[in-house]
Formats: structure tokens, C-alpha cells, sequence
């Protein structure tokens, strides 16, 4: 993967040219955006062009993909190349534990065996271990002058304040729904329609989108839009009971996913009723009449419950009681009115 190969975020790609292009190339980078949209990849990319044998000069300077070096780093095997990735802790909570960043300072120490450059690139940086992060610090108020970090997190703001203030920081943004969707009809197999769906679920993370399924997709979006608009009027010991098993499954991350996603479609019908969601075509009548039965200061209230929700997660609050309140608001907002599908 070189940057030619990659899907949009050309004005990272175009600081980066530029900042080697003139001799002005920073010792870490925090390459941030959501989850899956390609960080990682461009880091890979930008690490083959300082390293490439025979690079592409000109307007769009690059690696030419098909060096030593280029394959060595493609396969994590170039001398002077060091990625360290979160470890599998009883495969929910993947962590970068403390001897991980102790091998990177055992590697920075010396200086590079083929190259101008060391290159550590630590993915999903927001995962360190507090030990490792404070390991991490020591490197970077030193950093051996012939070292690049390039850090990566889709959770910044769980980072220490230290560690982001030592790195440029690069935010990656998402691509358009027609960019993600062309990119899709024209490298898979997926037909348009397909793609349309997969295009719109994914909200332009591609790393997202190539590993998504259309059938399985409809079935959770069937399943999950019968969770939250089925029946409404469903008795309050029915709504502690499902939000019961939806914690006890640990399925409340993914719950709040789909709950935004179809307030989000509702919220859109409701701004414009001419809007057709590719998330749920054969929804459309429901939608539009979810969209004249609630209020929009009762969706965004509803939004900002599964906001208060997923940050309820992170801090360990009792997150059965914050779904029930999501459910009878919802419940009270529809003036407990039995939904039916169409």
C-alpha cells in the first residue's frame, strides 16, 4: 500500500510530501479519526517513502512499492522498522503492555542498520497500559534524533496530555458517502446497491467497510430496528428485562451503535421528509411516520442519552439503569403509540 493506493485524506498525505520536501519532517506524529478510516495505512505508506530505494519524485512524490524496502516494511520485516500493536487480553480488552515499550527503547538506542531513519509506529496508542504510556513519555522528551514515532488512536483524549503535546498531531476525517461507495463498487465484488448500504453503515471508514457483509448487515439492522421501534408500548418490567440481557450478553456497545445510527436516520427523515435512508429502504413509511409522531427536541435528547451512555462505559456507571432511561424516554417521546412495520 503506497499513498496512491489509498482512498482520500490527501491533506495528510500532502503535509506529510510537503514536510519532507523540505527538511522539516517532526520526531512523532499522532495520526487521529475514527476507528478504521485508514491511519494505520497511511503511516505504513509514509514509512515505505522514507525508506523506498527508488522513490517517485515529482508533484506527488511516493514509494514505488516494489523495493526491498518497501516489501520489507509491507511485511513487517525491514531492520529498521518497529510496529507494536495492543495484545489480545482475553481477546475484549487488547492492551500495549509496559515490555512492549520496553523493546522499543531497547531498539531506538541504536542507530539504523540500512536507512536514514528508525521508525516506530505504535497503533492504537490510546491502549497503553499507564506504565507503558509513562515508559513511552521518557522516550519522547528525549527521542534519539534518528527516530520517527508515529502514534495512532481513534481515542485521543485517553491519552496523557504529555505524550499528544510531543507529537503533531494529523487528524484524519472520514470519506463521502459516494466516495466510499465508488471506491467499493470499483475494488469488491458488492453491486451498488450493496455497496450504497455498506457505504452508508460504515460513515466512510473503509477499514470498516471492506470487512462488512450485506446479508449479515440487513440482519442486524432488521434485529436491531425491531429492538427500538417494535413496540414501544412494552411494559416497564419488559424494558428492564431486555436491557438486562443486553448487558449480560455485553452487547451494549454495539446496542448504542445501532440505537444512533436509527435515531440519526429518524432525526434525518425529520429535517427532510424527501430523505430515503439507505439504511432501512423498506422502512421508509415507518420512518416518516416515527418522524411526525416525535419531537426534535425529544430526538436530540435521545441522542445525547446514548452519548451520556457510551461515556457512562468508559467510566464503569451502572449502565442497565442508563438504558432503561433511554427506553421510557423514547417510549414517553412516541406517546407510547404501537409501531407497525411496514
Amino acid at each position: 500500500m503506497t499513498f496512491r493506493d489509498i482512498q482520500g485524506h490527501e491533506r495528510p498525505i500532502r503535509w506529510l510530501q510537503t514536510a519532507v520536501a523540505n527538511h522539516h519532517l517532526g520526531h512523532a506524529y499522532l495520526f487521529h479519526g475514527d476507528e478504521g478510516i485508514g491511519k494505520r495505512l497511511v503511516a505504513l505508506a509514509f514509512s515505505k517513502f522514507l525508506y523506498c530505494e527508488q522513490p517517485i519524485e515529482g508533484p506527488r512524490p511516493d514509494a514505488c512499492g516494489v523495493c526491498r524496502s518497501c516489501h520489507q516494511v509491507e511485511q513487517g520485516t525491514h531492520p529498521d522498522f518497529l510496529l507494536i500493536r495492543a495484545e489480545d487480553e482475553q481477546k475484549q480488552s487488547p492492551k500495549i503492555k509496559i515490555d512492549q515499550i520496553r523493546s522499543l527503547e531497547h531498539f531506538v538506542i541504536y542507530r539504523p542498520l540500512v536507512g536514514l531513519h528508525k521508525i516506530c509506529l505504535i497503533d492504537q496508542a490510546d491502549t497503553m497500559t499507564v506504565e507503558a504510556a509513562n515508559a513511552l513519555l521518557k522516550t519522547l522528551e528525549d527521542p534519539p534524533d534518528h527516530c520517527v514515532f508515529f502514534l495512532t488512536s481513534s481515542r485521543p483524549e485517553h491519552m496523557l496530555a504529555t505524550i499528544r503535546s510531543r507529537c503533531m498531531t494529523i487528524r484524519f476525517s472520514p470519506l463521502s458517502l459516494v466516495d466510499t461507495m465508488n471506491f467499493l463498487c470499483r475494488h469488491t465484488t458488492l453491486n451498488q446497491e450493496d455497496a450504497s448500504l455498506v457505504a452508508a453503515y460504515s460513515e466512510g471508514r473503509l477499514g470498516k467497510a471492506l470487512h462488512i457483509t450485506p446479508e449479515d448487515l440487513r440482519i442486524q439492522l432488521r434485529q436491531y430496528w425491531t429492538l427500538l421501534f417494535g413496540n414501544v408500548s412494552q411494559s416497564p418490567s419488559t424494558i428492564m428485562d431486555l436491557c438486562e440481557d443486553l448487558v449480560k450478553a455485553d452487547h451494549v456497545s454495539e446496542a448504542i451503535s445501532w440505537f444512533r445510527l436509527g435515531i440519526r436516520e429518524l432525526l434525518l427523515v425529520h429535517l427532510n421528509s424527501a430523505h430515503r435512508s439507505p439504511l432501512f429502504p423498506d422502512q421508509s413509511l415507518a420512518l416518516l411516520h416515527l418522524a411526525e409522531t416525535i419531537a426534535l427536541p425529544d430526538l436530540l435528547d435521545l441522542l445525547h442519552d446514548l452519548e451520556r451512555l457510551e461515556r457512562g462505559q468508559q467510566r464503569h456507571l451502572n449502565i442497565q439503569i442508563g438504558l432503561e432511561q433511554f427506553f421510557f424516554r423514547l417510549q414517553h417521546a412516541l406517546g407510547a403509540r404501537t409501531l407497525q412495520e411496514t
